[in-house]
């Protein structure tokens, strides 16, 4: 069986989809911990502070969202106000997996292509982005204390690193990701998965 068949572009979605649920699970486990006060917190991201990359998850579920209908990505920012704005992200986060579920049940041999096509690249993107955004914010609200490790659940962090792997070669990463930072092969794969994409495990937000 061809991987251009109707029944594996029906299982590449439903396991990209299966992945992305996880991860925006992930993601919004840990924006539960996220207070207004903390909005100032440095992040991983260089030159974010959390109210900025909360900002960030906003809107890109909402380019999502576009993608995976037209199959283009279209960042277009709406600000929220402190107050709302982790509701605003959990909020987007859940429209969006609820958007890419509908996609994987409409799914099968009559389905239109381009759409399976769109709804699978989101779904894919959207499992890298938001479990790398996870181990930010966890990085982020844990601070300055080395006894705590934050990041994504291990083996979903395994998943996505595969993934993201598979996806992303070296040549391509301007201006999305930056270069990827060397770690040990034996570190913990949210470490190495926020390595992969350019964050250094062994900074502190501050000092990143």
């Amino acid at each position: 069986m061809s991987a251009a068949s109707p029944v594996a572009a029906t299982s590449a979605l439903a396991d990209s989809v299966a992945l992305f649920d996880r991860s925006a699970a992930a993601m919004i486990a840990t924006l539960t911990s996220v207070t207004v006060a903390d909005l100032d917190r440095p992040t991983p991201c260089a030159g974010w502070d959390l109210r900025t990359l909360v900002q960030h998850v906003a809107d890109v579920a909402d380019a999502f969202a576009t993608m995976a209908v037209t199959g283009r990505f279209e960042l277009t920012p709406t600000p929220h106000h402190d107050a709302g704005l982790v509701a605003a992200a959990t909020d987007r986060l859940r429209r969006l997996g609820d958007m890419l579920a509908a996609a994987a049940g409409r799914n099968g041999a009559d389905a239109d292509a381009d759409a399976g096509l769109h709804a699978t690249d989101t779904a894919q993107a959207g499992a890298i982005e938001y479990a790398t955004h996870a181990w930010d914010v966890a990085r982020a609200c844990a601070g300055t204390d080395a006894t705590t490790r934050p990041g994504v659940p291990t083996d979903l962090a395994a998943e996505v690193l595969a993934l993201a792997t598979s996806l992303i070669p070296d040549d391509s990463r301007p201006p999305v990701f930056a270069a990827r930072v060397d770690v040990r092969a034996d570190a913990p794969a949210g470490d190495r998965l926020a390595a992969f994409l350019g964050r250094n495990p062994q900074h502190t937000p501050d000092t990143a």
